[in-house]
């Protein structure tokens, strides 16, 4: 049985197995083949029942079987206490999630397996808000505000001060009647990657202030220590996404659903960036670069033979080679 449960903003799945004891082969390589659908389908899905597998005896081979084909798609036994009434783990819970966690057993009085109860932290995105005030101008008709503008025009002066203090309070006056100022809050739409670090913060506030001051007064000093902050930021930017990725790619071994998304985001860092098509001469220097990394591979390897490296020729274009003719030649008689 499975079912989904919506807690914004997050959803939680889940299914429910039981398993008859009996022949445990055929069991373990089909239950990987059920879960995998609804597993990839939120990263918050959790696998409950009782499975009659003893999977607190770490060095049975039909333990080492299920728990192994439910790592492949990124499942963790969370229960480590005994949930029957012999000793033995038959009741297990197995989820990917972070919200996820173990919490007790508790004993029941008519039947010989325990309560298994665990704990679901939903997570809750509090993002800050900040006032503007704004006037709704796209909501008055042309024909209104050429109306009020004709009504109280200003007066007419020799003196600017107040010939400009007349036009102003007259426009003032007919922005509040047609359309007042009104204030809302706005949500900030933007968001820190998670390799953004307070030493990052610290440095691109020196490289802030630093720019400043070059700005003012221009001089080689100024800039110079510009130019260090700036290369010693973007040195600490590399060095934190190396170590934030090599941190994930490590906890993860084994969940092959995260490596995937990991992989995607060094395939697509950018969606909305324009792809740039590689030119011939590219396209040629890099099938040179690794016809000659294959050749030093095999020179390490000691092998004997040796590929033949040739340097890929350019294609002529349509405009030195002349015109061809498509018609086929009449073969002969």
């Amino acid at each position: 049985m499975a079912a989904a449960v919506r807690l914004r903003p997050t959803t939680l799945r889940g299914s429910l197995v039981y398993r008859l004891p009996g022949p445990h082969a055929p069991f373990s390589d089909s239950i990987a083949d059920f879960i995998s659908p609804h597993a990839l389908a939120s990263p918050d899905y959790i696998l409950l029942g009782d499975l009659n597998f003893h999977l607190e005896q770490n060095n049975d081979p039909n333990t080492t079987t299920l728990l192994d084909n439910l790592a492949n798609i990124g499942l963790k036994q969370l229960v480590n206490t005994a949930t029957h009434i012999a000793g033995h783990t038959l009741d297990p819970i197995f989820s990917a999630s972070k919200h996820v966690f173990f919490s007790h057993t508790s004993a029941l009085h008519w039947t010989d397996h325990s309560c298994v109860h665990f704990t679901f932290r939903r997570e809750t995105r509090h993002l800050r808000t900040q006032p503007i005030s704004r006037r709704q101008w796209n909501k008055i008709p042309e024909e209104q505000l050429f109306s009020a503008l004709a009504v109280n025009q200003p007066t007419l002066t020799t003196d600017p001060n107040d010939a400009a203090l007349s036009l102003s309070n007259w426009i003032s006056n007919c922005a509040d009647n047609l359309a007042p100022l009104r204030r809302t809050h706005q949500q900030a739409s933007t968001k820190k990657p998670l390799w953004f670090s307070d030493t990052l913060k610290e440095s691109k506030k020196t490289c802030r202030a630093l720019e400043k001051a070059w700005r003012k007064d221009h001089t080689a000093d100024n800039m110079t220590a510009l130019k260090n902050a700036t290369r010693e930021h973007h040195h600490l930017i590399r060095a934190a996404k190396r170590n934030f990725f090599t941190d994930r790619l490590d906890k993860n071994s084994h969940n092959s659903r995260e490596l995937f998304s990991i992989i995607k985001e060094f395939s697509n860092p950018n969606a909305n960036a324009n792809a740039v098509t590689p030119s011939q001469d590219f396209c040629n220097s890099l099938a040179t670069f690794f016809h000659r990394k294959i050749s030093d591979l095999h020179n390490s390897f000691g092998h004997q033979t040796q590929p033949s490296i040739t340097e890929p020729t350019p294609k002529p274009s349509p405009s030195t080679t002349g015109p061809t003719s498509t018609l086929k030649k009449p073969k002969p008689p």
